[in-house]
């Protein structure tokens, strides 16, 4: 009997470890989103928009919606959030919102809906005093009847409203966002429809097995909210997005008694060789439903859809029998101003720039988004994995009591919303949330149950949050080891965060936009081993857009600058890096002899597409032409250009498809440098003496040097370096809090020259072409000598030789001079990752940069207000973000003061310059080594960035030269 009587207990402890909450299952009845008709019998228009200028109070009276119009009301924008407009409500209370509206004369004999797409986070809402009903959760719709608390003529909707509930807890979406989301977020509206109408409308496609033909499933849900049985019919006609109509074989008509209540149809019908939805390819239909009764259409609803097929075949995605890798970016809502409620045509908008970045994939980080985002993405061809609104979420605040309000209704919310949108590929159930089996798994076989013909993950860390119990795995940041660990893993696997871009490292930032520029090294070799491992589906960097937002009380906060675009949707400089690295067409140049034609080779890595549908085009010095090429997907095949390498001058390829915007850009130069005529030096010295300074002068420069400083000035008496040069050591610096926030500081540059410099000795030799100066020294850092030779004729030679004191692996290290304010022009010529770059690009290949291009100055979070300007000209009190970024593997570098003198590098393309105003001066950094920076998640929490360090060690040289010329205007 002990015996018995254990395995019990242990039976009985497991399983309410599986299933720890329940819930009446007839509340799932309760989820509701009807289609908008097209058109309802006897009703003018059956949609009255609620959204404009509300009345809102941030401490309503008790039960203030049965006294509506008192005083301490003010207006605000709806939809919006209340902290974004300037209003504060104490955390925890309920805000009230209020307007009056006319209800349509022709709506008296309608069923009359109130449609919210999203409240934040909770609320209880009232029509004429009366209430209709409440909402938890405040990413997802909601829809309620009020047919029997609405009247003729005016009538008052009111809403209280909460910020922080367990929903905002389960999202975590105020602590994230550090500012309340609260309010009405998004639209709300009312709906007419008849008394028998369509609650749902949706679609499944799948193929035959010749990937030809489709078989088009539709899932109707009626609703008969009168009193007494109907006779009813449902009609159904498919067309295209022009109108035309499609033939199919099947029922186009079905008889239904319908019951007072709900009744759910299923149909399918054969549909030959329809034009397939993919992101390549985005054809769209439209399945159009009538809803007669007694032999009178009552209502015609509509859904637009596309054929396409999701498949899970061991460790690879399929979709329409295509093996797909997912080339992505996590997309959160945001505006600057606006917080994550958006407005006008944004979502169109993001979907269009994400899509001219060759980005095929967005996630919906961490919550459903509006549904405008997946009109989007159907119409201009994107693949989705919607995601459930919770992050960091664990089981402390759900009970039974709330289990179904907090986690499962509004995933099926989700999915009830979204899960006739070609462009979903799949759902996320959360993000970075704990307790599968007892939080999530249920929600999880209900959405499977709501939509079988989609895998599902749950995104986390690692590989197994869920058990192995979804069809997807998932691991955020798995490091550059991650494509080989995972090559032949069990489950398809996605790394729906990764190369998280520098945000936290905000003192870098605020001293080196470069990094930014850097990151494209490690973008291009970790994506290339996701593209070549078969079980990697892909991934979504880390993130797509700034998450920041300018409070009106004038902070910035938020998690900050880790997109590719800034929250004004301008292209930073990882955009074109992510561009380039995800294009579908890589071209490579072949070499060859003169007299052969020059051969390309052409890589395809579309994956629904040939490269025949592409445009590329050439052109060779003064020819142009175009290039017509045929090649699978995957595939890569050779072509020829008419004519030979003899005539190779200056190559410019060009590929187009669907768009005026390049897919991808390439260059080839092989035109003859200009000769560089070297001179004689045949200036001669003048020495003088003032005081215990040494003077040399010559037609084009003077020096003066000793015991008061170092200085060199131009032939017009205009100083251009006013310091001895100086060894800088600028260690690796991940200081920079996570989130800003009302109290977070204002970062100030990090650029530390080596310290507690002691020059012990000067040797000084004179002589009347040139002098030679030896500074023998040390530093806390290492020891050594710096010699500065200087020609008449205005070259300078820096060579230093350092040995090492202590073991420290620096971001970048090499000598650093001082120049007067006014050199506040840069130029270059470099090497760079691409061959093409845009001309604002901070790693363009050859360009010039303005110390300041305006009087606007940014933070670190950039301009608080919508900038008229490229990113490259945000400015801080240092300098242009063009200006400040370290241009790596110059061949040339200058800086120009207008008026007088310009002090030229000549490299190697081995040597990197970083330029920045402080305390007057124009310090310029001629480094000989630089790293990606120091950002947490590229170093430390994985080891990107470590790729690329060269750490220094007690005892080891350090040691360079360094050319510089100083030319007279």
């Amino acid at each position: 009997m002990k015996k018995l009587s254990l395995l019990m207990i242990i039976l009985v402890f497991a399983v309410n470890i599986q299933a720890q909450f329940t819930f009446d299952h007839q509340k799932l009845e309760t989820i509701r989103w009807s289609p908008i008709p097209e058109k309802v019998k006897g009703i003018d228009g059956v949609q009255l928009d609620l959204n404009g200028t509300w009345n809102f109070n941030p401490s309503p009276a008790d039960s203030f919606w049965k006294n509506i119009g008192s005083t301490n009301w003010e207006n605000i924008e709806v939809p919006g959030e209340w902290g974004m407009q300037g209003f504060e409500v104490d955390a925890g209370q309920y805000a009230g919102y209020y307007r009056e509206f006319q209800l349509p004369e022709s709506w008296k004999k309608a069923r009359i809906k109130l449609k919210c797409e999203a409240v934040y986070s909770e609320c209880t809402i009232w029509m004429n005093g009366k209430e209709v009903g409440g909402h938890l959760g405040g990413f997802t719709p909601f829809e309620l009847d009020v047919t029997d608390a609405v009247k003729k003529g005016n009538n008052t909707i009111a809403l209280a409203v909460r910020s922080e509930s367990v929903a905002d807890s389960l999202s975590s979406g105020s602590q994230y966002a550090v500012h309340p989301l609260g309010g009405i977020s998004r639209p709300i509206y009312l709906m007419a429809l008849p008394e028998v109408n369509v609650a749902s409308l949706h679609v499944q496609t799948t193929f035959d097995e010749t990937y030809e033909n489709a078989l088009l499933e539709t899932q109707v849900l009626l609703s008969n909210e009168s009193n007494s049985s109907k006779n009813a019919v449902l009609k159904f006609e498919l067309t295209d997005l022009s109108g035309k109509q499609i033939a199919f074989e099947g029922d186009k008509q079905l008889a239904v008694l319908l019951e007072a209540g709900t009744k759910k149809i299923e149909t399918s019908v054969d549909v030959r060789k329809p034009e397939k939805w993919d992101p390549e390819h985005p054809n769209l239909y439209v399945l159009h439903c009538s809803l007669l009764v007694d032999g009178v259409e009552q209502t015609k609803v509509s859904r637009r859809f596309g054929f396409r097929q999701v498949e899970v075949r061991d460790n690879q995605v399929f979709v329409n029998n295509h093996p797909i890798k997912l080339r992505g970016v996590c997309r959160h809502e945001v505006d600057p101003l606006r917080g994550r409620s958006l407005n006008g045509n944004q979502w169109f908008e993001d979907v269009k720039l994400f899509r001219e970045g060759n980005v095929n994939y967005i996630r919906t980080s961490h919550y459903p988004p509006n549904q405008k985002l997946l009109d989007a993405c159907d119409e201009l061809g994107m693949f989705v994995e919607v995601e459930g609104p919770f992050c960091w979420a664990g089981k402390k605040p759900v009970n039974n009591s709330n289990y179904f309000e907090a986690i499962v209704q509004p995933i099926l919310e989700m999915v009830e919303l979204n899960k006739s949108h070609p462009s979903v590929l799949h759902w996320s159930i959360a993000n970075e949330s704990y307790d599968f089996d007892e939080l999530f798994k249920e929600a999880a076989d209900l959405v499977k149950a709501a939509d079988p013909s989609r895998p599902r993950i749950f995104s986390q860390y690692g590989p197994d949050g869920d058990g192995g119990y979804l069809e997807l795995a998932n691991h955020h940041y798995p490091g550059p080891g991650g494509p080989d660990k995972y090559r032949n893993h069990k489950r398809p696997i996605t790394f729906d965060e990764y190369v998280h871009l520098n945000a936290y490292n905000r003192f870098e930032l605020m001293t080196d936009p470069g990094i930014r520029d850097f990151w494209g090294d490690i973008l291009y070799h970790m994506w290339e081993k996701m593209y070549a491992a078969k079980g990697v589906l892909g991934g979504a960097l880390w993130a797509g857009i700034d998450d920041t937002f300018f409070l009106p009380s004038g902070h910035a906060v938020g998690y900050g600058t880790w997109g590719p675009v800034d929250g004004w949707r301008r292209p930073k400089p990882e955009y074109w890096h992510m561009k380039k690295i995800y294009s579908p067409v890589k071209i490579k140049l072949e070499s060859g002899l003169n007299d052969e034609p020059v051969k390309l080779t052409l890589e395809n890595r579309y994956f629904f597409s040939n490269l025949d549908e592409c445009r590329i085009t050439w052109n060779n010095n003064q020819a142009k032409g175009q290039l017509r090429v045929e090649a699978k997907p995957g595939e890569s095949v050779e072509a020829m250009l008419p004519f030979t390498y003899k005539e190779l001058g200056k190559l410019k390829l060009t590929v187009y498809k669907d768009s005026k915007v390049a897919v991808d850009e390439y260059a080839f130069d092989f035109s003859m440098p200009e000769m560089e005529i070297i001179k004689a030096n045949e200036d001669r010295f003048q020495w003088s003496r003032k005081g215990k300074q040494k003077i040399a002068e010559s037609k084009k420069l003077k020096v003066e040097f000793g015991p008061e400083g170092f200085r060199i000035s131009d032939s017009k008496g205009h100083d251009v370096l006013n310091d001895w040069p100086i060894l800088m050591l600028v260690s690796a610096n991940n200081k920079g809090d996570t989130q800003m926030t009302k109290e977070t500081p204002d970062y100030t540059l990090y650029s530390p020259a080596a310290s507690n410099r002691s020059i012990h000795s000067v040797d000084v030799e004179e002589g009347e072409k040139q002098l030679k100066i030896v500074l023998t020294e040390g530093y806390d850092e290492a020891t050594g000598a710096m010699g500065i030779t200087v020609q008449a004729n205005g070259s300078i030679a820096v060579s230093y030789d350092y040995s090492m004191l202590k073991n420290e692996n620096f971001r970048q290290w090499g000598v650093a001079f001082s120049l007067p304010e006014t050199f506040n022009t840069l130029s270059w010529e470099k090497k760079g990752l691409w061959t093409v770059y845009p001309e604002d690009h901070i790693g363009r290949l050859k360009g010039e940069a303005k110390l300041f291009y305006n009087d606007e100055r940014c933070g670190l979070a950039g301009p608080s207000k919508k900038p008229f300007w490229a990113y490259h000209q945000d400015q801080t009190r240092y300098g242009s973000n063009d200006f400040r970024s370290t241009k790596r593997n110059v061949f040339q570098a200058a800086l120009a003061a207008k008026g007088a003198s310009t002090i030229q590098l000549k490299s190697d393309g081995s040597q990197h310059v970083r330029s920045w105003l402080e305390n007057g001066n124009i310090h310029w950094l001629v480094a000989g080594y630089d790293n990606p920076g120091s950002e947490r998640f590229l170093r430390g929490f994985s080891s990107h960035a470590a790729l690329y360090d060269i750490p220094l060690t007690r005892g080891q040289k350090l040691s360079g030269q360094i050319k510089l010329l100083i030319t007279n205007e």
